[in-house]
Parts: C-alpha cells; sequence; structure tokens
C-alpha cells in the first residue's frame, strides 16, 4: 500500500519534509511547502509525525472495573500530571505493558487541531498521527536517542514510550529508573555527537545520520507507535462523512422497502390460498364430472386427458360426439338465468345424467321443457326432499 510519512514542525506549512513510499517498498525523500506536497498525494495513506515536545507520553495503571468506563477516567487519573486543564486535553490509549499499565499520549487539543487544521487546509487527510519521537528505530537495541543539529534530543525507551530533552539536560538521562548500560541506547546523530560524561557508559552502537525523516520513516512502525487520532479525531471514510445528510432518506428508503417487501409476502400468500381453492374446485368439478375416478393428482390434466377420451376418434365410437353434441344442446339452458346447483354429471351409452338441486320440483319441470324444446329426449328420475331442497336426476338423450 502505497503511503506517505510526512513530518510536521514549527517551520510548516511552509517547509516539511517527507518521505514517498510505493506499493513495491521503494522510497523518495522530498522536500517543500504542504501544498507542493498535496499535488502528489492522490492515492496515498497520510501519516503525520509531529513533534515529540508537544505530547506527554506516560502509562497509568487501572483499578478493576469496566474497560470503557475506566478509560474515560484516564484524563482525570493523569489531573496531576498535567499542568493544564484536563477538558483541555486530548488522550490517546496505547497498549498495556506486562504488568497491566496502559501506555497513554497526552498532547493539548488546539495543538492537535493545529496540526490537523495544516493538513486539511491544503487538502490533505491524515489517517495517522503519532509524536516524532517514536518513530525512531529501536531494533535490536530497544533504546534509542537522537541529537539533530537543530533541537532537542528525541529519546525513544520502547515501542510506546520516550519524551524530549534539550542536549544540556542530558546528563538528566542516566539517573532516571530503569535506564543503566544493561540495556544500552543506539546512538544517531546529525554531525558530532557531544554528549556528557554521565552519558557514555549507556550507548551502544553508533550511527550517523545524513536525511532524519528518512531515518523516522525507516525506523516508523504504525501498528506498534501510539496513534493520536482517536475518539473524536477518528479519521471518518467517506461513507462516514455522507452519512449525516444521507441517514433521513436512507431510513424513508428501508422503511419503503420494508412496506413494500410485505406488501409483496401479503400478495404472495394470497395468491397461494387462491391457488389452493382453485385446485380444490377443480378436484371438486372432476369428481363431480368423473365419480368413478379413485386417485386424482393433477385435477387439471386429468380432466383434459378424459376430455381428449370423450373427443375420442370416430372410427372406435360415436360416445364422445353424442357427449359433446349433448353438452352442446343443453348447455345454453343450463346456465342461462342463473342456472341450478349441479350436484354430477355422468354420460353412459348415449345418455347423460345430470343430477340437480332446486328449491321446488316445478323448476325441474320448466327445465325439462326448456331442453325438449331443443330436440333433446328428457326424461326426469324420482325427486328427493332433504332439508327443503329437492334433488333430482334429469337423463339427456339425442331425440329422434
Amino acid at each position: 500500500m502505497k503511503k506517505i510519512i510526512l513530518r510536521l514542525d514549527k517551520q510548516a506549512p511552509a517547509h516539511c519534509a517527507w518521505v514517498k513510499i510505493e506499493a513495491d517498498g521503494s522510497s523518495m525523500p522530498g522536500r517543500g511547502g504542504l501544498a507542493e506536497l498535496a499535488a502528489g498525494a492522490e492515492g496515498y495513506r497520510l501519516l503525520v509525525l509531529i513533534p515529540g515536545a508537544e505530547v506527554l507520553l506516560t502509562r497509568v495503571t487501572l483499578p478493576p472495573g469496566k474497560r470503557r468506563q475506566l478509560l474515560a477516567a484516564i484524563p482525570f487519573a493523569l489531573e496531576e500530571s498535567l499542568a493544564a486543564e484536563v477538558e483541555d486535553q486530548h488522550c490517546a490509549i496505547g497498549v498495556a505493558d506486562d504488568k497491566g499499565a496502559l501506555a497513554v499520549a497526552v498532547i493539548a487539543r488546539v495543538r492537535l487541531g493545529h496540526w490537523l487544521g495544516l493538513c486539511q487546509a491544503q487538502g490533505l487527510k491524515p489517517v495517522w498521527m503519532s509524536p516524532d519521537v517514536l518513530a525512531l528505530p529501536i531494533a535490536g537495541a530497544g533504546r534509542a536517542i537522537l541529537l539533530e543539529a537543530d533541537g532537542p534530543a528525541l529519546i525513544r525507551l520502547g515501542a510506546q514510550e520516550g519524551f524530549v530533552l534539550e542536549h544540556d539536560n542530558l546528563a538528566m538521562l542516566a539517573g532516571l529508573p530503569g535506564v543503566s548500560s544493561e540495556a544500552p541506547f543506539l546512538l544517531l546523530h546529525e554531525g558530532e555527537a557531544n554528549l556528557p560524561g554521565e552519558l557514555l557508559p549507556l550507548l551502544g552502537e553508533r550511527r550517523l545520520v545524513t536525511e532524519v525523516t528518512a531515518l523516522l520513516a525507516e525506523g516508523l512502525i504504525e501498528k506498534e507507535a501510539l496513534n493520536l487520532l482517536q475518539g473524536a479525531y477518528l479519521p471518518q471514510t467517506q461513507w462516514e462523512r455522507l452519512w449525516p445528510s444521507w441517514r433521513w432518506p436512507a431510513f424513508l428508503l428501508l422503511a419503503l422497502l420494508l412496506v413494500q417487501t410485505g406488501s409483496s409476502v401479503l400478495e404472495n400468500n394470497r395468491l397461494r390460498r387462491y391457488e389452493e381453492q382453485l385446485r380444490a374446485e377443480i378436484t371438486q368439478v372432476y369428481r363431480q364430472s368423473f365419480p368413478e375416478a379413485q386417485r386424482i393428482v393433477n385435477p387439471r390434466a386429468q380432466m383434459e386427458h378424459q376430455l381428449q377420451i370423450l373427443r375420442g376418434n370416430g372410427a372406435k365410437t360415436a360416445a364422445p360426439r353424442n357427449f359433446l353434441r349433448l353438452l352442446e344442446q343443453s348447455g345454453p339452458i343450463l346456465t342461462a338465468g342463473g342456472s341450478l346447483p349441479l350436484r354430477g354429471l355422468r354420460y353412459r351409452l348415449g345418455e347423460l345424467a345430470l343430477d340437480l338441486e332446486t328449491s321446488d320440483l316445478q323448476t325441474l319441470n320448466d327445465l325439462k321443457d326448456q331442453l325438449s324444446k331443443q330436440g333433446l329426449t328428457v326424461e326426469l328420475g324420482p325427486a328427493i326432499t332433504q332439508a327443503g331442497q329437492v334433488q333430482a336426476s334429469l337423463q339427456l338423450k339425442e331425440g329422434r
């Protein structure tokens, strides 16, 4: 992944130093104003190093309890160590050491806002920011001192520990707790290194530095160094920046989709019930038309099959043609005027039997007369009265 490591100091934004690192690992140092950097920063992740003198790196041991609540209390746990008001400070949390003490970086909100503002004014969007002292290379030695030709000494004591000392105060380093010759410092220096005698026993390897920003870019391990951009300063993705203005339209769209989905589900259920109802009615009609049928799997297909048989082949039997003629002659009368409930239909040996139900016998006699006028031979079978309804059978034959 392509990235730019930018070091800011008091000369920014007019004068800055940076290193561009390409996807293949190759790097190119650069110097100039932030505007110049911004012109070629498209597609790069921007990692920013700010002066370590503005950041207090310390550790805090939290008592047992809920982590989220305890983290919120960290600024107040450091209140005695801070010269300014706690509310004006921003705290970034790092990792805990083997004793459970959390690394904490403290910086004035106004200063953090200053460095972010310099970048944002040029359209640059840092994704990571840390004090420059945490970019000193400490591989092997575990500790390092950087003596720049112009500026204070940067001292790194671990992955997330370090501080800044003026050159005149370097002798104090020898008296700090935990500092001894058993863990020597890597000495990095520009030009001659004029050190107090008390510090010499604490030094190990010495290395002359020609390009400090390139050195810091080489020593920076993003996952180990403490990132100041946390909480309210956490970088937002483009989606997160647009979300507030699109939130309500998105909610309305979601509600519309839910309503549409619910309507579709209800409609599908209604259609499924209607299909089941139609299937039941088709099955009932099939049973009435072909009472001898034993097994009904697909009533529609079976009905079509039976009708094909009835249409038949004239060479075999005249029955299918007779059946269709009887239906053609009687159908209009049976369906006219609301028709009578048809309880069953049978065809056998040229005779079509209709099982009907009506409220009175006279209606059946009227129907018989109408069918007779169509040239049909009609016989009215025995009538049975049940529950106020008359059930009877009409036998139809072609007239002679």
